[in-house]
């Protein structure tokens, strides 16, 4: 799943590149991931309309358009965007196509069909459902330590599944979810109440340069090509069996829930 770092860097490219470009023609190939509007009221919104400019909100990629409505793109699992010429060949699972003046496409592909798209007039993301349960940003410079402290008291349960929860903070994702802790060396599945407040502010700041790191990485690697998930800079996320890079032990990996948790058992002890 495109997470934080990911996003910061699509962001990062697409405004560089098609900031203020007009949309001069629309496609919808899979309507289903169109939830609002209707897909033909989505066309004839975007048709001709322009991209001022990209914002992203947790897991939101937000397209600022020049009629005052707002793009809300959130791809789940497997979606990614494809900025690309109009002659190369499209991939499967193609959902929608921006023709943008100049002769570029915008694509979005989804093998699993699992994006949400939602089109909106500006001030009322709140209609999108879930939107108002959404915590901030975790980069979000009001989140301070205090302020990291007092969202997290809210919750109960394992410390990974906390990092996890919408409405604790928003952008973090499974993968990073594990560097995180490793960064702090915290077992994933210790219970919060149990954190004390050395470990507590190790978090915090694992979760900011963990997440300040991997964006400028992945901004870097990435050389323009959004389409590509750039996560081999990884030190335990599906690492399994492979060496620990701060203790030279075995990365441990294992799965509950659909979700797998890797972990090094060494620097994360119980």
């Amino acid at each position: 799943m495109p997470e934080l770092p990911d996003l910061e860097a699509v962001k990062s490219i697409l405004n560089t590149q098609i900031a203020g470009v007009k949309i001069e023609r629309v496609e919808v190939l899979q309507p289903l991931i169109i939830r609002q509007p209707t897909p033909d009221e989505f066309i004839s919104m975007m048709r001709g309309n322009a991209i001022s400019e990209i914002e992203r909100r947790g897991k939101y990629l937000l397209f600022k358009l020049k009629s005052e409505h707002v793009m809300a793109l959130h791809l789940m699992l497997v979606g990614r965007l494809q900025l690309c010429d109009a002659r190369e060949n499209r991939k499967a699972r193609t959902c929608f196509i921006f023709h943008l003046e100049g002769g570029k496409q915008l694509r979005y592909f989804d093998s699993k069909l699992m994006g949400k798209v939602y089109l909106v007039e500006k001030g009322k993301l709140a209609s999108i459902p879930q939107w108002k349960e959404m915590g901030p940003d975790a980069l979000d410079e009001k989140v301070t330590l205090e302020v990291f402290r007092q969202r997290i008291n809210r919750h109960s349960g394992q410390i990974k599944n906390i990092l996890l929860t919408g409405s604790f903070l928003t952008g973090i994702g499974n993968a990073y979810a594990d560097e995180i802790l490793f960064e702090a060396g915290i077992y994933p599945f210790w219970p919060m109440k149990s954190l004390s407040d050395d470990e507590m502010e190790r978090l915090y700041h694992a979760m900011r340069s963990v997440l300040v790191e991997a964006t400028e990485i992945t901004t870097d690697r990435m050389q323009g090509d959004i389409s590509v998930e750039v996560r081999d800079f990884l030190k335990v996320h599906r690492r399994e069996g492979q060496t620990c890079p701060a203790c030279g032990g075995r990365i441990s990996q294992v799965q509950a829930n659909r979700r797998i948790t890797s972990f090094c058992p060494s620097c994360q002890q119980k």
